[in-house]
């Protein structure tokens, strides 16, 4: 299988709770070597995204020591890459919290450039790192022209970034476009709650986009961390004679883990997993499980580096 990614890399600066600092890369590169890592023999990972030249050359030889990588979509620009900011533990005692500063994110991913790679794909995962990795309007032509499988991680379109660089959640107009175009949509729990202007809440949000005059959404995914993973999806039932569709909610508990390192790319992890599951089995209840389970172990790990260990 080919899978295109789409979304942008950045450079990673994680400030710790014991005043240590790590420089590491992220953004997208969790998706795309956990992709490589979890797929099969023969199956081709196809990152589209612009690249700032800064950090081209060192990012392409990280992606090359994946050989199921293929850089060809990988377009090099003079924008510098971002770089991200990420305080743990800084407010308060949720070791796993964070605050983000940020720089400005790179250029967005024109439709043009994009639909050269369609013909060729069994599956895109999208994974909005920078909020404007695609526009909405690219993602709808991806949709109406690619008919393979689509998962997207709804991420970062809900953040406003301050002139210090901070990033805040803010509600959004397009929210029903950006969740009504796609196979599989992805959010934590605190997008989701900040998603709507007229704050909808979960169960709200789940019927508008799995019951859309759109697309035919199989699934909304929305991860908790320790508090684990709500699924919601349509289910066909019979009442008499009668056939209808409902909507159901799944509810996954967190996996334990005692060894917890770091949080930074398990949403991204998750997009992965969940969509390199699905595209065998098809099965979103499933997916999500395995999804979980593989989030859960990469918080065991340190950076890109150990993406390896998800083996």
């Amino acid at each position: 299988m080919n899978i295109i990614v789409i979304g942008e890399p950045c450079v990673d600066v994680i400030h710790k709770a014991n005043e240590e600092i790590i420089f590491s890369y992220g953004g997208i590169l969790y998706s795309l070597i956990s992709l490589s890592v979890l797929s099969n023999d023969g199956d081709s990972i196809i990152p589209l995204m612009n690249l700032g030249e800064d950090e081209y050359s060192n990012i392409i030889n990280i992606l090359s020591k994946y050989p199921n990588i293929k850089t060809h979509g990988i377009n090099k620009v003079k924008h510098p890459t971002r770089k991200v900011n990420l305080y743990y533990n800084f407010y308060n005692s949720d070791k796993s919290a964070r605050v983000e500063k940020s720089t400005e994110p790179t250029y967005t991913l024109e439709y043009g450039y994009c639909e050269n790679f369609l013909n060729s794909a069994d599956a895109i995962l999208i994974n909005m790192i920078s909020g404007v990795d695609i526009t909405v309007e690219t993602l709808k032509k991806i949709r109406k022209n690619f008919g393979g499988f689509i998962h997207i991680d709804i991420h970062n379109i809900v953040m406003q970034t301050l002139e210090d660089g901070r990033r805040l959640h803010k509600p959004i107009d397009n929210w029903y476009e950006w969740c009504t175009n796609a196979d599989t949509i992805q959010m934590n729990e605190f997008e989701i709650a900040t998603l709507t202007k007229s704050k909808l809440n979960e169960y709200q949000i789940s019927e508008e986009i799995l019951f859309n005059r759109n697309y035919n959404v199989k699934g909304l995914i929305i991860t908790r961390g320790k508090q684990g993973v709500t699924g919601f999806t349509k289910t066909e039932k019979t009442y008499g004679k009668e056939k209808f569709y409902d909507l159901d909610r799944v509810e996954i508990a967190a996996v334990e883990n005692s060894h917890f390192v770091d949080s930074t790319g398990c949403g991204d992890v998750f997009a992965s997993a969940f969509t390199i599951d699905y595209l065998k089995n098809g099965d979103f209840i499933k997916s999500m499980h395995f999804a979980n389970r593989i989030a859960s172990f990469n918080s065991t790990l340190e950076g890109i580096e150990e993406l390896y260990k998800l083996r």
